[in-house]
Parts: C-alpha cells; structure tokens; sequence
C-alpha cells in the first residue's frame, strides 16, 4: 500500500449526490461556499499484483477542490461494495475494506496528498473480493466497469463508471500483420524522462512472452495476468534500468501445438521485434532480453538457438525446450532459469526441462551456476540469495544460472514460479546488466 497514515476521523464536507447532508453542510451548499462540493463519478484502481489482476483502490471525483489537511478524511466514512459478474455463474458481492482516504489531483495513488478534485481511497489486498480475475482454462477478467459503489456516510451510493490501470495504461496498443500470415496483438512500453534518462542515450528493450493462459486477442492478458511484463515497467524499476517492454499476445490453442509453439507466430515475434528496432532509433540493439514463463519458456527455448544473436540474455521460468539444440548453442548465451520442484504443470525433472537443459550443458563443458531458495521467503531474504547467485556466477564466468524453488514454496500453487521470479530484484538487475 501507498499510504497508511489517515488524515483525521471528521469527515469530508461534501456529499455522495443524494446524500442527505448535515446542516452545516447543506448550509454551505445553499451559500454556494467552496466547501460544499459533492461527488460527481467514481474510477476503480487496478494492478497487476504479484498474484494477479486486482482491485486496490477507488478514486471519487468532486466537483471542487479537495484540500489535505484542510478537509479530513476518514476512511471509516466510506463503504464500499464490490459485484463480481462472469458468464454461467451467480455474481460475488460483498464489502471491501478501506485502509487510506486522501485528496489528490489525479486518479492515482501518492504518498504526498495534494489538492485536487480526486480523493482516493485505498482498499485492502488481502480483501476476497480483491482479485479481479479468474480462470477457466485461459485467464478471464471480471467487467470492472458499474461494478463498485461507494457510500460516504449513510447516503445513497455512487456507482463507478470508469477503470484505471496503473502500469498497464502507459502501454500503447497495436496489432502487427507479419509476413508469416500472423496476426500478432502487441503493447508496447516507453520510458517516460526521468533523472535516470537523457536525449540521445539508448535503452535496451525487454521482449515478453507470456503463458498459455494469456493467450487471446485482447491484447490486455499478456500484461494483466501477472508480473511478466510490468516488473519492468515499474517506476522503481525504470529507475534504476530504464527501459522499452514489448509484450506480444499469442493466439488462443491447444498446448503443445497453439500460441508460441506455433512456428509462424515465433516467427511474427522475431519480424515484430526487429521492425520495432529499425524504427526506434533509442533502443539499444545491442541490449534486447527475452523474457519467458511456462508456454513463453517454451517459445522462447525454440527462438534462442537459432535467433540467439538479436538477444542479449534471458530469463526463463518453467519451461522446456530442445536439449541438443540448447547445448549445441547456447553455450555462450547467458540464460537465469527458475522452476518449482514440485510443478504440476510443466514437470521439473523430465527430458527437455529446463532443468535437463541446464544439466546437459553444465555436462558438455559450460559452467553452470546451481540456487536453491524458498518461493515464499521474504522478499529481503530471496533477493540475497540470488546476489549470491550473481556473484558465484560472476566468479566462475558462468553464464548460466538455474533456480530451484523446493516444494511446497511457490505462492499460489506449484506453477507460478513466476511470483518469486519478477518480484527479485537481483533476477532483474542480473537481466539488465548483461
């Protein structure tokens, strides 16, 4: 959370439309005073959370300046409700929990309270109805639009009429034809000038291939159903490494045959990747990764061994791949693998896992860098592990790191290495200094 620090416990002088407002309030009303403003609309706040799409706060525009300090806010004053629809089933509806409520001048979360028309009230993550998505078989999104109310006082409710998307909104949206005959859905992330950024300096660029369950043509799933793609679109990240994310979406298909196993939609990846090099004069051609999990993996362990010249490096969660064409070349090529022991969905320890391929190049000769720690340690205590990863690996001139998550550690459920892969920072770092 942003903010836990509440700005006083005696409620804001405006009112919901249709509340029914103290005296002293609907006296400043009538005298037209700047005080008795009232709430006009309402925007969700979503994220991409490190277990997934949720709600975390609500925004509630008024129709006059909010002042911090001078309008205390209460976050007991606002009840909120949230109604989860999907197709074939009864919605989910219950309350969610405020934990901060604070003016600001735009829709968005801020650890300095500013004056403005926005007072924003942040929701606990932990809440049920937090998650804002789900799966069935491929990862779907509830329509978040109507689908929350807020209640200042005991008035009547203000139902919201728009969603923001932190992170995923900074991403332009295009759709690339390739010569291959596919069709490849695409976002595409642009670091915005800060301190860490200057005219005329070039930037790597971060190619993002997601797993089977984000496939589709929506192009919103490769960015909304985990970290893979805004880890690195992340302010603290950008700046510390700033960088363009390119995030293609696969088409929807059978494992083993459908999305990124497809050879012509490898290809569309590989022409679009080039294409946004040749017409982006700020990106780095000499520092483009690939990112991969699960199908992702899969797709990116078939680009490498013969494209393996456009990338700098990789980092691939649970995946497999072809081991004679890993170990026949990408000996030299830097790849960071991680995979849950206990995966119930790609095996750990089967012929072509990625996990195999790290044994059979650590057994024709390459130095390979072996880790082991917990998936649901603390953040602190699993990015010092992977310094020392880092580090060993520094020292033998290994290029090849591998990650095992022991059993029973990765949150969630055993396949989503991905969680404790995108919230490391050393992983990151490891990535971008190659």
């Amino acid at each position: 959370m942003r903010r836990r620090t509440m700005l006083g416990a005696a409620g804001l002088v405006a009112t919901v439309p249709g509340v029914v407002a103290t005296a002293g309030q609907a006296a400043a009303a009538e005298r037209g005073d700047r005080r008795g403003r009232r709430a006009i609309d309402a925007a969700v706040i979503a994220e991409v959370a490190p277990e997934g799409y949720q709600v975390t706060g609500l925004a509630i525009e008024y129709d006059g300046i909010v002042h911090p300090g001078r309008d205390e806010l209460d976050p007991d004053a606002f009840e909120v409700t949230a109604t989860l629809s999907r197709p074939g089933a009864e919605p989910r509806t219950g309350p969610r929990t405020v934990v901060a409520a604070y003016p600001n001048d735009a829709a968005e979360f801020t650890d300095r309270p500013r004056p403005g028309r926005w007072v924003v009230l942040e929701l606990d993550a932990a809440d049920a109805l937090a998650a804002s998505a789900y799966n069935d078989g491929f990862t779907r999104y509830y329509d978040l639009s109507g689908a929350y109310r807020v209640r200042q006082g005991g008035g009547t409710p203000l139902t919201n009429s728009g969603v923001r998307n932190r992170l995923v909104d900074d991403y332009a949206a295009a759709t690339f034809e390739a010569t291959s005959g596919a069709t490849v859905p695409y976002r595409f992330f642009t670091p915005t000038p800060t301190p860490a950024t200057r005219p005329g300096r070039r930037y790597p660029l971060v190619v993002s291939l997601h797993g089977h369950g984000e496939s589709g043509n929506d192009n919103f799933s490769q960015l909304a159903g985990n970290q893979i793609s805004v880890a690195f679109a992340d302010p603290a990240r950008q700046r510390r490494h700033p960088a363009f994310v390119l995030s293609p979406q696969a088409p929807q298909g059978a494992p083993g045959t459908g999305g990124w196993w497809r050879s012509d939609v490898r290809a569309g990846v590989l022409e679009l990747v080039r294409t946004t090099l040749a017409g982006n004069r700020a990106i780095d051609p000499r520092r483009v990764y690939l990112t991969g999990l699960s199908m992702g993996s899969y797709g990116s362990w078939a680009l490498l061994p013969e494209h393996h010249d456009l990338f700098a490096a990789a980092v691939l969660v649970c995946g497999a791949g072809d081991e004679a064409a890993a170990v026949g070349s990408l000996g030299e090529f830097p790849i960071w693998a991680l995979h849950s022991e206990d995966d119930a969905v790609v095996p750990y320890d089967v012929p072509g896992s990625d996990y195999r391929i790290f044994r059979a190049l650590e057994a024709a000769g390459r130095p390979t860098t072996w880790s082991e720690w917990a998936g649901n340690a603390p953040a602190r205590e699993q990015k010092a592990y992977a310094d020392d990863a880092r580090r060993r690996a520094a020292a033998t001139g290994s290029r090849h790191v591998f990650t095992t998550f022991p059993p029973g550690t990765t949150p969630l459920f055993s396949h989503a290495s991905w969680i404790p892969t995108y919230t490391n920072d050393a992983v990151i770092d490891w990535l971008l200094n190659q």
